[in-house]
């Protein structure tokens, strides 16, 4: 069977999944997985994903395939097994399911390391692309990262720099997700995170960058990526950064400061609307007091008076209360 990846920018993850596909096939013979048929004598797609489960299985200390992320090989397995039975056609996707649950768990590996718990637990379609993309896109960083600083030789394709720029902005969006304050801790994007930053603990996911770019016979500086940076460098940074990563590192300066403003617009909004604020404001203008320096601080210090009145004018302080001007 062969590879059913189909972004055809050969990294590690589609190498690992076609491994996965294809090197351990002839050893996951199994008569529930004959019984899934032939067709023309070829296995049908259904059986020889039940092959190579069961072959993956057998051969489980073998597959020592992920490099740094080695450790969750079982995941890896469960992404690639769900990820190929949900590009089944015509299929029964729930017998399918159970077939295959029915091999994992008669394995020697179900009670050693790598319960197939995982497997069933994608209920949620989006969910299952955006912890398999967070693992891929880990799982190539280091590919990534070589690429990158050779760019100036072999520019990156197009298509390679969009991946990096569109994995690099879920990989910033899934930290905002599982900010610790927010009790997403459990939710399994938030789980992946935390896997990859013990192999990756100061954001280096973020790092590579393609400077160079082909597209068709010519090549360019990328520009673009430096402006999606000039939002995000900065601020602060989500993790701890050595000297080193700080030129790479994103943070989120562009949301720090609208986020204030837009919190102030509304409270001005209301307070111009459902105020004596506002009716003054509109009864200095019509009278023309606004008129250079002087009228200018008669009017701030009639608005102060008014606002600090509160024993005459009480609705407005309460509409104060909890709000500091920062």
């Amino acid at each position: 069977m062969g590879s059913e990846d189909d972004n055809n920018l050969n990294l590690p993850s589609d190498k690992c999944y076609s491994e996965l596909d294809t090197k351990y096939v002839n050893d996951g013979n199994d008569e529930k997985c004959e019984k899934l048929g032939k067709t023309s004598g070829e296995y049908t797609k259904e059986a020889l994903l039940c092959m190579g489960l069961k072959g993956n299985l057998e051969k489980y200390e073998a597959l020592d395939i992920f490099g740094k992320m080695n450790d969750y090989k079982c995941k890896y397995l469960s992404l690639w097994a769900h990820d190929r039975l949900s590009k089944l056609k015509g299929v029964e996707k729930a017998t399918m399911m159970s077939t295959l649950l029915g091999i994992w768990i008669k394995s020697k590996q179900y009670e050693a390391e790598c319960s197939p718990s995982q497997f069933p637990a994608y209920i949620d379609k989006d969910d299952h692309i955006k912890e398999k993309s967070l693992y891929d896109y880990a799982l190539n960083y280091e590919e990534l990262e070589n690429r990158c600083k050779n760019c100036d030789i072999t520019p990156c394709t197009r298509k390679l720099a969009e991946y990096i720029t569109e994995s690099q902005k879920l990989y910033i969006m899934v930290k905002i997700e599982c900010n610790p304050n927010l009790g997403t801790n459990f939710q399994r994007s938030c789980i992946a995170l935390s896997d990859i930053q013990k192999i990756y603990p100061n954001d280096e996911l973020l790092n590579p960058i393609c400077e160079g770019i082909e597209d068709g016979s010519k090549s360019y500086r990328n520009h673009e990526r430096r402006g999606f940076e000039g939002e995000l460098t900065e601020s602060h940074s989500f993790g701890s950064h050595s000297s080193g990563d700080t030129s790479s590192s994103y943070s989120y300066k562009a949301i720090e400061t609208s986020l204030p403003i837009l919190a102030v617009l509304p409270i001005g909004f209301v307070l111009y609307k459902f105020t004596r604020l506002g009716s003054m404001a509109r009864n200095l203008l019509r009278r023309g007091r606004i008129n250079g320096m002087n009228s200018h601080d008669e009017f701030t210090n009639e608005l102060l008076e008014d606002t600090y009145d509160d024993q005459a004018h009480p609705d407005i302080t309460e509409t104060y209360i909890g709000y500091q001007a920062t």
